[in-house]
């Protein structure tokens, strides 16, 4: 049902896509036109201008080369060259650039001079509709390739475009002439021959090899046979005796197949597909009483990049890294002229680095190969066996090494499942304790082993690594200083998990080791032990990392963060109510100090003959005190003259009526401290 409604979707996808073709063009266009904008608008800070106007420069090149590309004109060299936009493949590639054109060409918004301020309204809008034009057509296209392409017919959404109904007829066509002119051209140079006269000039060494060989038709023997211990590589049905099928190769005695481990295959990276990924050879040892010992020629999936890939790669993805580079450079300058003066490490912050110090000092001492709990060194490497090496022969060895010519019980164990190559593979890989403690697992799933393996050697150790930065990047612990990392340090941490994890679970202890290993001419080093000593090594060099970055931070070295808005309020308003508080305390110790005073007969009487004074002084028609003072004064205090005060303060002052003079008079001794401080 598929089918029919792609091939009912045909005809109107010509429409369609060609339609999305000339907004494609458009997007292009208006892609090129913003970068002229921010080349002309560019600010000139200093010389990194020239970086940044190269980026746009590059952006609408590259624009201009996707416009040639959804044109019709060049489609033979996009198919040679270019395959990516060729009528083969669909709008996948074209989309995945127009998406990081537009999010580049958005991202320079961010930066004050590309600001609409700067621009301008009509500029900003050539900007910013650049930027969501090309995602919105970039989301387009995908879903315009899933919707057009036909693979089991081999019909693309560009062969759509081009050809409309009748794209699978003309896929169908290209496909067939293609085949028989590839044919015939290959039967021609094969029967090619010189009619000239033999020229007795010096020719090239390549055309006088295929002068040589370029003979038609050619004899190949069959396989020969191998007569070393009766054994046969030939084919099942194939003749015994075909040494008559060719005239080139007729006398076979004596000639035997080499041994395939001295091929250079096994040591050459240019030459490992010439048996095949994952090819494996059984031989037979006579010797030992174990038959079909793997000798591992299983070839590992080698990743070749060339300088093509390399050079696609900085075009598409340079326009974005560039900026981004050169704002963090800008940043980081900016941060380091701004920065404050460095200051001493709080106690929160002390705290935090003194956790993290002991982590260290741990997790380094675990990862040493000489403490108490590290790993044994695999058998292999104890007994440098190979990996085809028979069971005896590598725990006689090992009997040799330990304490009395004896195996331990935990050797017995090792040697009744250490009997298959599946067996080494999970030895090497998940230790022995997985192989011989494993109750549910088996050979025939790897898997189980892993599952086995995983709860306490890994997730348990980056548990515990995780509780520790936790604890260490705390504020309430650590303080604001060592919290504001609490993200990217868990972060940090779930990366490094997720690496073991990935490690762990695509190790294989024969495809990942050496070519010499495989072939069983070098002893298997093995996964377990190394990255038993590796893990904590890394949780050790990760903290110190972590200690290092609030170390700066704290002390204002590095990553000075400047307070926020919201921070800076908050300060703010806590020093007006820290002062507002101490006014409020000072007037409140000067009504007590006034109040005293207008209690006091004689504070009363000084008080206001100072006052009488400083009138007089400033008017001086009114009459100053007398030489007695206060005694010539009459101050009106009832309150105190009548007779149940008295009383009241009679008992007050003989310790009754529970008052405890002493102590009223230590906290007017602190009060009249607080008010006076600072007044000498």
């Amino acid at each position: 049902m598929m089918v029919k409604l792609r091939e009912s979707l045909a005809g109107p996808g010509y429409v369609i896509l060609n339609a999305i073709r000339v907004i494609n063009i458009i997007v292009f266009l208006d892609t090129i036109a913003a970068c002229a904008v921010m080349l002309a608008k560019i600010n000139m800070l200093n010389g990194f201008f020239f970086f940044q106007a190269v980026t746009h420069a590059v952006v609408a090149l590259i624009s201009i080369f996707l416009i040639l590309s959804e044109l019709p004109v060049f489609r033979g060299y996009f198919n040679r060259n270019w395959p990516l936009f060729g009528e083969d493949a669909g709008f996948i590639a074209l989309a995945g650039i127009m998406m990081i054109l537009g999010i580049a060409t958005l991202g320079n918004l961010n930066i004050e001079a590309m600001s609409q301020t700067s621009l301008g309204l009509a500029f900003w809008r050539i900007v910013i509709s650049a930027g969501i034009l090309a995602m919105v057509m970039s989301v387009i296209n995908i879903l315009t390739t899933f919707i057009f392409t036909d693979r089991k017919q081999g019909v693309s959404a560009r062969h759509v475009r081009a050809y409309g109904a009748v794209a699978p007829q003309k896929v169908l066509s290209r496909s067939i002439s293609g085949t028989s002119s590839r044919r015939s051209l290959s039967l021609q140079l094969s029967l090619k021959r010189e009619e000239g006269l033999p020229s007795y000039s010096p020719q090239p060494a390549f055309k006088r090899m295929t002068n040589r060989f370029s003979r038609f038709p050619l004899k190949i023997s069959s396989p020969m046979r191998n007569n070393n211990n009766g054994n046969t590589h030939l084919a099942p049905g194939h003749p015994a005796n075909d040494d008559a099928s060719s005239s080139y190769s007729r006398d076979t005695a004596g000639v035997t197949i080499p041994d395939l481990t001295h091929h250079p295959a096994m040591y050459s990276n240019q030459s490992r597909t010439a048996f095949g990924p994952g090819a494996l050879m059984l031989r037979v040892d006579g010797r030992s009483n174990e038959a079909g010992v793997l000798l591992l020629a299983a070839d590992m999936a080698g990743i070749e990049i060339s300088w093509g890939t390399v050079k696609s790669l900085l075009i598409f993805f340079g326009p974005i890294i560039l900026p981004r580079l050169i704002n963090a450079y800008r940043g980081l300058r900016v941060s380091i002229a701004s920065r404050p003066p460095a200051c001493s490490l709080s106690a929160a912050a002390s705290r935090s680095l003194n956790v993290l110090f002991a982590s260290i000092v741990l997790f380094f001492v675990l990862s040493l190969p000489f403490n108490p709990h590290a790993p044994e060194p695999n058998i292999f490497s104890l007994t440098r066996s190979r990996i085809n090496t028979p069971t005896d022969v590598i725990f006689h060895r090992l009997m040799r090494l330990r304490p009395g010519n004896l195996l331990t019980e935990t050797d017995t164990l090792l040697r009744d499942k250490l009997t298959s190559v599946a067996a080494r593979k999970v030895y090497l890989t998940f230790g022995p304790d997985a192989l011989t403690s494993c109750q549910f697992c088996s050979f025939e799933n790897l898997n189980s082993y892993l599952i086995y393996y995983l709860p306490f050697n890994v997730l348990l150790p980056h548990l515990a690594h995780l509780l520790i930065l936790g604890v260490a990047t705390s504020a309430t612990f650590g303080g604001r200083e060592a919290g504001r990392w609490r993200t990217k340090f868990t972060f940090a941490g779930l990366a490094l998990a997720a690496l073991d994890l990935w490690i762990v679970t695509t190790y294989d202890a024969l495809q990942s080791a050496s070519p010499a290993v495989r072939a069983g001419q070098r002893p298997p080093s093995g996964l377990y032990y190394l990255i038993t000593l590796l893990r904590p090594l890394a949780f050790a060099l990760c903290d110190a990392a972590c200690s290092l970055i609030i170390y700066l931070s704290a002390t204002n070295r590095f990553f000075f963060k400047p307070p926020s808005s919201v921070d800076q309020l908050d300060n703010a308003v806590s020093a007006a109510l820290t002062q507002l508080t101490s006014a409020n305390a000072k007037l409140h110790a000067s009504s007590v100090a006034r109040n005293a005073v207008v209690r006091d007969r004689a504070l009363k009487g000084r008080d206001d003959a100072y006052w009488q004074t400083v009138a007089a002084a400033e008017n001086p028609n009114r009459s100053a005190p007398t030489e007695q003072g206060d005694e010539n004064l009459t101050v009106i205090n009832n309150i105190w003259d009548e007779e149940e005060v008295a009383r009241a303060v009679s008992r007050a002052m003989a310790g009754q009526g529970g008052v405890d003079l002493a102590q009223l008079g230590m906290n007017a001794n602190e009060f009249v401290r607080g008010v006076t401080e600072g007044l000498e």
